[in-house]
């Protein structure tokens, strides 16, 4: 009997070993702050990850300057995905972004929405009278800190349109919240991307600006430091023509 069980051993271990070599290996969370933006196309994309390399994804989606301060005081990010260039180089300057692995991801458009069931004409005209084309507000995010919204102000400026709307600003924590206030009717305009107005049917694209009205709007992306295989190995994913296809049906413009 116990040269028996030495035996049924000495087949089992090798067979046992050999099918664990050949099961797929799950590996470190990676960890994405992305902003709010990209709430959609990134949720798709990782799963996609998640499926094709067995490796969880969690993601932390918020206007890029409230990602961007978490990192600075010490949040466990691995990857960023900023809605501008200045808040990627605000961490860079202080050291906490790989300079080597930094890239313009996607580009994006600035437009004017209103709700579908109530949609407000806008001409897109310096000489349009926009503040007495409706009442109530107008919702953006907020000038001083969110990307979308400091897009906003440039472009409302270019327009001429800044000192007669300002005062009926309603300025918002991230794109996603100005967005949903002018889904529910709160707000009968709203500045947000073009990529969010496709987002729901609740809103309709009532103007688009020009694209020389507001700073080029591009996602930078980059590695947070310290960073590792897995982290690139998804910084490296979000280019590849998977990523991209993904991003196009979603409406960004992929830039790598």
């Amino acid at each position: 009997m116990v040269v028996l069980v030495s035996f049924m051993k000495s087949l089992t271990l090798p067979l046992l070993s050999t099918l664990m070599l050949n099961l797929p290996v799950a590996h470190a969370d990676v960890t994405v702050y992305a902003a709010a933006s990209l709430t959609d196309v990134m949720g798709e994309l990782n799963a996609m990850y998640e499926t094709k390399y067995r490796t969880k994804v969690k993601a932390s989606y918020a206007s890029s300057g409230t990602l961007a301060k978490q990192i600075e005081q010490g949040g466990k990010a691995d990857v960023f995905i900023s809605a501008d260039v200045a808040w990627m180089t605000y961490l860079n300057r202080k050291n906490l972004i790989s300079p080597t692995n930094t890239t313009h991801l996607l580009g994006n458009r600035l437009v004017i929405i209103s709700p579908a069931k109530n949609p407000i004409k806008v001409t897109m005209s310096q000489n349009f009278n926009i503040a007495g084309s409706f009442t109530g507000k107008l919702c953006t995010g907020n000038t001083a800190s969110v990307p979308v919204g400091k897009y906003a102000k440039e472009a409302l400026t270019h327009m001429t349109w800044w000192q007669s709307i300002k005062p009926r600003l309603v300025e918002t924590e991230d794109v996603r919240v100005a967005l949903n206030f002018v889904a529910r009717g709160e707000c009968p305009l709203g500045i947000v991307y073009a990529t969010d107005a496709i987002s729901t049917q609740a809103v309709k694209t009532v103007a688009t600006f020009p694209t020389n009205s507001h700073t080029p709007i591009i996602y930078p992306a980059g590695l947070v430091r310290p960073n590792n295989s897995n982290a690139k190995r998804f910084y490296q994913f979000l280019q590849s023509d998977d990523a991209k296809a993904v991003f196009k049906k979603h409406g960004f413009t992929p830039l790598k």
